[in-house]
C-alpha cells in the first residue's frame, strides 16, 4: 500500500468519526417523544366558525386519545384576514388575491394555568373570474391556509407543551 493511499484512508476513517461524533439523536420537537405526545389527551372546545372547524379535526387526528373528565381543554380560535401586502398586479388574465389565516390555540389546564401558540399561514388565489369560481377559489385557499396553520400549530405543541407542567415560552 502507498503511502498516500494510507493517508487518504486514514483521514476517511477520521472524517467519519468526527462526523459520527457530532450527531446525536434526539426528538425533533423537545424532549418528548411522539408516543408520549400521541397519548396526550385533550378535551376539545367547539369551534366558532368554520376555519376553526378544519384546525382543530387535525389537531384531533393527531392527539387521538379520548380525554376524560380532569384533562386539559384545547380551543381553537381562528381568523381570516383579508389581502396580503405586495401582491402584484402583473398578471393581465388575473388578480392575485392574498389570504391570510391565523389561530391561536390555548390549553388551559384543569388548575387553571393556561398554554397559548398561535400561528399563521399565508396563501393566494387568482382572483377576478366568474363569481361561482372566484368563491370556490378564496374557500380552498382558506382551507389550505387553515391546513398549514393546523400543522404549524401541532409542531408548536409538540414543541412547547409539557402536560402537568411548565410549558417552554412561545418564541
Amino acid at each position: 500500500m502507498t503511502r498516500i493511499r494510507l493517508l487518504g484512508m486514514m483521514s476517511a476513517v477520521l472524517l467519519a468519526t468526527t462526523l459520527v461524533a457530532c450527531t446525536s439523536f434526539a426528538p425533533v420537537y423537545g424532549d418528548r417523544s411522539a408516543a408520549a405526545m400521541a397519548s396526550t389527551r385533550f378535551s376539545f372546545a367547539p369551534p366558532a366558525n368554520r376555519l376553526s372547524q378544519i384546525v382543530l379535526n387535525r389537531l384531533a387526528i393527531a392527539f387521538p386519545a379520548t380525554a376524560g373528565a380532569g384533562d386539559p381543554v384545547l380551543s381553537v380560535a381562528a381568523v381570516k384576514s383579508g389581502p396580503s401586502i405586495g401582491i402584484s398586479n402583473a398578471i393581465p388574465a388575473g388578480r392575485p388575491v392574498g389570504v391570510r389565516v391565523e389561530a391561536t390555540v390555548t390549553i388551559r389546564q384543569p388548575d387553571g394555568q393556561t398554554v397559548s401558540f398561535t400561528r399563521f399561514a399565508d396563501t393566494s388565489y387568482q382572483g377576478e373570474k366568474l363569481s361561482p369560481t372566484n368563491y370556490e377559489s378564496e374557500i380552498g385557499a382558506e382551507e389550505a391556509a387553515a391546513n398549514a396553520v393546523a400543522e404549524a400549530l401541532r409542531a408548536a405543541i409538540l414543541a412547547g407543551y409539557r402536560p402537568g407542567g411548565v410549558s417552554t415560552p412561545q418564541r
